[in-house]
């Protein structure tokens, strides 16, 4: 734990936060599947939209059991707002780049966030990072560019939608450490979600006829499609989806709430393993020579960066005495 964590009066459980980031992914990576397997028939904003609007309900009944719905109410209202956004963008970019990608190469290049979060920490925040640090930031980003380029002449736009995805998701990350010491995970949530009942009521009264669609790149297509009544079947996997999304974001905004995202962040990996293996299981995907070296170059510098940022924090916490509760 820092000494600005303290003087902030910021909770620091790693163990309870490590426990809810692999509980989040591991809902979370069934989600992708399900919106995966649908994309072809609606568009992104209103799989979102009917998913968010079911995840309210589970949504306060968790609130209540988890303090009470007076826990819902902030003075940060601006806060919220802005972190919604940053998550909206996130989840809606990266749902681009599924419909095109391997899952697994998706969610490899997602997984360049820690890298991200490095970058942003010392440019944002003013935060040093030491040159070893900046040479794994860099192995990572040489890992994204061999899986964005293949054949190494052409970038796949779905690749840069999956980078696109980790960059909101650093800066959600950053706003939910710092929200953490005066607003609930219900609270995050809850905030989050219905502002993507909104986001999405709005993107689909713009492009919900359709107009724009012109055929071309899947992405493009899971984007501009036309909204259409979907079937009792496609409505209650997009229901299940809102189900997952409850207790998704949840335990996300628990786990960056309750500990350092240097604590937990390298427990999100463990979505890569199951994307692969719902990814060869319901589309028989298997990845390429170029694909295996840049996720190895990925995970591999992001658990570098994570490592060294972790015995920095068990250095400076020991210098000054601190210790962090479980």
């Amino acid at each position: 734990m820092d000494h600005s964590a303290v003087a902030l009066g910021r909770v620091d459980a790693p163990v309870k936060g490590v426990l809810c980031v692999i509980a989040g992914i591991s809902i979370f990576s069934i989600q992708d599947v399900i919106i995966k397997s649908i994309s072809g028939s609606y568009p992104v904003h209103e799989i979102v939209f009917v998913r968010s609007v079911v995840a309210l309900a589970p949504l306060l009944l968790i609130a209540h059991f988890d303090g009470g719905l007076s826990g819902l109410r902030t003075r940060r209202p601006l806060a919220h707002l802005l972190r919604a956004c940053a998550m909206l963008a996130s989840y809606t970019t990266f749902y681009l780049a599924i419909v095109a990608l391997p899952l697994a190469s998706a969610v490899a290049l997602f997984f360049v966030a820690p890298l991200l979060i490095t970058a942003l920490s010392h440019f944002v925040l003013g935060e040093k990072a030491q040159l070893r640090r900046w040479l794994a930031v860099a192995t990572g980003f040489i890992g994204v560019l061999i899986m964005t380029q293949p054949d190494g002449s052409t970038i796949e736009p779905a690749a840069l939608f999956a980078v696109c995805a980790a960059l909101f998701y650093a800066l959600s990350v950053m706003a939910t450490r710092r929200m953490g010491a005066t607003e609930s995970g219900a609270s995050l949530a809850f905030s989050a979600t219905l502002f993507y009942v909104g986001a999405n009521g709005l993107l689909g009264l713009w492009l919900g006829d359709g107009s724009l669609a012109k055929g071309g790149h899947p992405s493009l297509e899971f984007l501009l499609r036309a909204w259409v009544v979907p079937t009792w079947r496609d409505f209650g996997l997009m229901a299940v989806c809102g189900l997952i999304a409850a207790f998704g974001f949840y335990f996300l905004s628990q786990a960056y709430r309750l500990a350092q995202a240097t604590s937990v962040a390298p427990f999100e990996y463990v979505g890569l393993p199951l994307a692969a293996l719902w990814g060869y299981l319901f589309w028989s995907e298997i990845p390429d020579r170029a694909t295996v070296l840049g996720v190895a170059l990925i995970v591999g510098s992001g658990l570098y960066v994570l490592h060294r940022e972790s015995v920095r924090g068990r250095r400076t916490a020991a210098g000054r005495g601190l210790r962090p509760r479980v």
